[in-house]
């Protein structure tokens, strides 16, 4: 059985001073929520530890990484969808810009924001480095059974935690849980600041298929304020 925890970065200060910045590091709320996180998972044990290479991901995992004394993996392609650069640019005109991006027809969202990397290389690009992570690091083998796809996993059991950004872990559900993809993924799986999902390979006929056994938990935050990501 291999099982996945996905857990979505903290709260990122996305426009410090009223100016947008394209990397940006956590808030105060977003640190405390990353404390938590810690204090959640900090006597569970992972086989593998995964990260995208954003600060606002890196200083989510950086507690955790305190805590055990070991460093996460940093894989490029759990990076979050690339948009333009919106570097130093001020709030009301980010917010314009985006609106703008959102307000198109459902087809032009296939090809990104404007400047910025389209949802098609952004799924194959998600799609291209878990499939070989599991079948090369975690020697799960894909098959297919009639017209089904299904999974052979290892008979040991292994816990995969990966720290990412609410775009790549939605696609990440939609592909191992068999939905066909959207470029709005991240409107039909949403998830908060810090939120933690969980997928886990079940047998499955002469295979095994993942299932969804959590989503969005987010009970380690109680008693912090709760702004929605």
């Amino acid at each position: 059985m291999i099982e996945l925890v996905l857990v979505r970065h903290a709260q990122p200060m996305w426009e410090p001073d009223g100016r947008a910045v394209d990397n940006p590091e956590l808030t105060e709320l977003g640190l405390q929520q990353a404390d938590r996180l810690a204090e959640w998972l900090a006597t569970q044990h992972f086989d593998a530890f995964y990260c995208s290479p954003l600060l606002r991901c890196r200083q989510t995992a950086a507690p955790l990484e305190a805590l055990w004394q070991r460093s996460s993996t940093i894989l490029s392609w759990l990076e979050e969808i690339r948009l333009p650069t919106l570097e130093g640019q001020p709030s009301a005109q980010v917010h314009e810009f985006l609106a703008e991006v959102r307000a198109r027809n459902l087809e032009d969202w296939w090809e990104g924001a404007p400047g910025g990397e389209s949802f098609r290389h952004f799924h194959e690009r998600v799609v291209g480095g878990l499939e070989p992570l599991l079948t090369r690091d975690h020697r799960a083998e894909l098959h297919s059974e009639a017209s089904y796809r299904l999974w052979k996993v290892p008979s040991n059991n292994e816990r995969i935690l990966v720290v990412a950004h609410g775009g790549t872990i939605a696609v990440m559900l939609s592909f191992l849980l068999g939905i066909e993809p959207v470029p709005w993924e991240w409107e039909r799986f949403k998830v908060g600041w810090c939120g933690l999902s969980v997928v886990r390979s079940i047998e499955l006929a002469t295979g095994a298929l993942w299932s969804l056994t959590s989503f969005n938990a987010r009970g380690h935050l109680a008693g912090l304020p709760d702004p929605w990501g």
